[in-house]
């Protein structure tokens, strides 16, 4: 197993900087909030971050940007890189800024964890829904955590490890790592708690429709595949799948969520900065395996919508959770199941709402599996067949420029994959789809177990 070294700024700042720091708060002249709307106004800034943009709880278009960069639907090894604002070339360059994004999850977890200890008598409604605002926050954070920090399930996680596991505000914890299971218990367990809270706020953006959808990405992730088919069913009895120019209208609009969108991060109107960021990230082509799968050409709706000309991009990054991934997430738990008939449907369904005049697959007319695509196996580490292929390929389709291929790449299979620039060599190896833990929690927590691949420091 090759090894990757992570540079520190100052080696030094190991020994100031341990796991309490994003678990505590430093009460110089400070108290702890004492009623609902103290404490809403501790969680509020969180959302307040959300419509600005952030990359911690649901994103914005800098962080799809980066995970965009890091897969394989933009074409690295033809950049031809300007000056100005910094892209990535490959999830590399990024590695050591993972450290970051965990220190900042679990400051989400750690405002939480106050909010639902200071709140656990108070029966209010007011309450209620601040301590719904709490379990949804903390719920999310702890899936982004096993995302992103944890080696994907791969059919069976027995043995895999998950995150240390923080409920209580506690300025001594020190804890080390749950397992994988346990993380997703916690994080269901979170999410099951906000919508019994029934968040009756709409400020608070994350309703019980919203956690559902949240479930079933948890769920289908965990491979807990009749779950994740549940929840996803549910969503889309409420929000069904969008067509033609509603469809249209949904992905084009800037601002704040559209059409079935259940929530959408950075919902103010897009600054300076995320235009700049955008513009930058055209100098990546797209790569011309995925413009291939789009067979139909201008009659699959998404094809304007996403391509442009000379292999540039016309679809804007969008950080959202909308019912089509529901949809997505129906077709292959239903394939996962062995239900290959219902996955059949489901998948005809998603692409009768978007390629126009189009004819259903049957089993006998599915396209063969393109053997140059990155993904060799499916989620549970089988060979692919014509049917998952195809779900994986409308999926992609769908998803394009919404993050979502990174984690898709990491599910099935990890490939290794490589780009180059200026005579270099980059290869992105199969443990760099799960990020380092901080070097700091490593050396002060005892116990506490790196990332295979993260063990050389200096």
């Amino acid at each position: 197993m090759k090894k990757l070294t992570i540079a520190l700024a100052a080696v030094s700042m190991i020994f100031l900087v341990s796991c309490t720091e994003y678990l505590d708060i430093k009460p110089y002249g400070q108290t702890i909030p004492q009623t609902p709307e103290e404490f809403s106004a501790l969680l509020q800034t969180r959302l307040y971050q959300i419509e600005e943009g952030e990359e911690t709880i649901i994103g914005d278009v800098g962080y799809i940007a980066d995970l965009e960069c890091y897969a394989d639907d933009l074409e690295s090894r033809l950049t031809q890189y300007p000056s100005g604002n910094y892209v990535p070339l490959y999830v590399g360059d990024d590695l050591s800024d993972k450290q970051v994004l965990y220190a900042d999850l679990y400051e989400v977890i750690r405002d939480c964890n106050i909010v639902l200890d200071g709140l656990a008598e108070d029966n209010s409604q007011d309450a209620s829904d601040v301590k719904g605002l709490a379990y949804a926050l903390r719920g999310i954070c702890y899936y982004n955590l096993l995302r992103n920090f944890c080696e994907p399930c791969e059919g069976d996680a027995s043995g895999k490890l998950g995150v240390p596991l923080v409920t209580v505000f506690d300025m001594e914890a020190r804890v080390i790592r749950s397992s994988f299971y346990e993380t997703v218990d916690q994080a269901a367990d979170d999410m099951l708690a906000a919508i019994s809270c029934n968040i009756s706020n709409e400020d608070y953006m994350f309703d019980s429709d919203v956690m559902q959808g949240y479930l079933a990405r948890l769920y289908f992730w965990a491979g807990e595949y009749g779950q994740a088919a549940s929840y996803a069913s549910a969503v889309l009895e409420k929000y069904p799948l969008l067509s033609g120019e509603a469809y249209r209208s949904m992905i084009q609009t800037s601002g704040g969520k559209a059409g079935n969108m259940l929530v959408k991060g950075a919902t103010r109107t897009v600054g300076s900065g995320d235009s700049e960021t955008v513009s930058y990230l055209q100098c990546k082509p797209v790569s011309r395996q995925f413009i291939d799968l789009f067979a139909e050409g201008d009659s699959d709706i998404r094809y304007g919508l996403s391509l442009g000309s000379r292999r540039s991009f016309a679809k804007q990054p969008l950080a959202c959770l909308r019912s089509a991934e529901m949809q997505c997430i129906l077709m292959e738990s239903y394939y996962h199941q062995g239900r290959e008939e219902d996955a059949l449907a489901a998948l005809n369904e998603l692409r009768r709402n978007r390629i126009t005049g189009v004819t259903d697959y049957t089993m006998e007319t599915l396209p063969p599996v393109n053997e140059e695509d990155n993904i060799k196996v499916d989620a549970r580490g089988r060979a692919l067949t014509p049917l998952i292929y195809a779900i994986l390929c409308e999926r992609r389709k769908e998803l394009f420029l919404e993050g979502d291929r990174w984690f898709e790449l990491k599910r099935n299979g990890r490939p290794e994959m490589w780009t180059h620039r200026q005579g270099r060599k980059y290869t992105t190896y199969r443990f760099m789809y799960t990020f380092p833990l901080p070097i700091a929690d490593v050396i002060l927590t005892d116990g506490l177990v790196q990332n295979e691949g993260y063990d050389n420091v200096r």
